[in-house]
């Protein structure tokens, strides 16, 4: 027997606070894909609001992709299959939902930066070094732990800029915005994820123009951002589970 949802008490952002509440039912299991959720009456009831407070809470749900609502005979509101189109809106519903996690990304930079660390060593001009100096510069002069995290995304962003290669460079962009909001998702804003100095030894690499330096000290780095990335994504769904309960 499926658990009843409780009655709303909170009268703010009524409908979203529905939304939320379905949500969660299906991101935690107990409504799946394919499976219909109860009808308008059922859930007005239930929750204690109005039926337009829940029609206007499932149709938000549809917009972003939880939910159908179907019309007819067999009509109703069905859970949909969650993915990264539908949802990647919302970063912390993905991770959730298990459709995305940590070791993914982390594959992706392993293979990745490296092999971007290395071109840049080898194309990398004057004003993509004077960039990146400027990257770690501004790091270390802020105590704002929100700036900080867009800092440490700009320099891999720059060193893909440096490498020479448009295509890799438009991936670094895209890895590193999708890692930033990772961040922001998941991690304590007091949790250090970059151990210092280690930009600065990506750039000093890079100065050198060493290509297998640069390589090496970039994989030391992301594997112990990964890690970290990787403990703080468990402890997030840990959270996320119990508050659910």
């Amino acid at each position: 027997m499926k658990t009843k949802f409780n009655n709303i008490r909170k009268k703010q952002s009524l409908y979203e606070e529905v939304a939320n509440l379905v949500k969660d039912s299906i991101l935690s299991g107990i409504y799946r894909e394919g499976e219909a959720l109860p009808n308008e009456v059922e859930l007005s009831t239930q929750l204690g609001v109005s039926r337009s407070v829940v029609r206007e809470a499932t149709r938000s749900l549809q917009s972003r992709g939880f939910v159908e609502i179907r019309r007819g005979a067999k009509g109703g509101i069905y859970v949909r299959e969650l993915n990264q189109s539908t949802i990647c809106e919302n970063l912390s519903d993905l991770i959730f939902a298990r459709k995305i996690a940590m070791n993914d990304l982390a594959a992706a930079r392993n293979y990745l930066e490296p092999e971007v660390s290395r071109l840049a060593a080898l194309n990398c001009t004057e004003g993509d070094l004077d960039a990146l100096e400027d990257s770690i510069l501004a790091y270390e002069q802020t105590k704002d732990k929100e700036k900080i995290i867009t800092l440490n995304t700009l320099f891999h962003k720059r060193v893909g800029r440096a490498c020479g290669n448009l295509f890799y460079a438009t991936l670094m962009d895209v890895i590193m915005s999708f890692t930033e909001e990772f961040v922001r998702t998941i991690k304590p804003l007091s949790h250090i994820i970059h151990r210092q100095g280690e930009h600065r030894e990506i750039l000093t690499a890079l100065r050198e123009h060493d290509s297998d330096k640069a390589m090496e000290v970039t994989l030391k780095h992301i594997s112990h951002i990964n890690d970290t990335l990787l403990e703080l994504e468990r402890k997030y769904l840990r959270l996320k589970a119990g508050a659910i309960r």
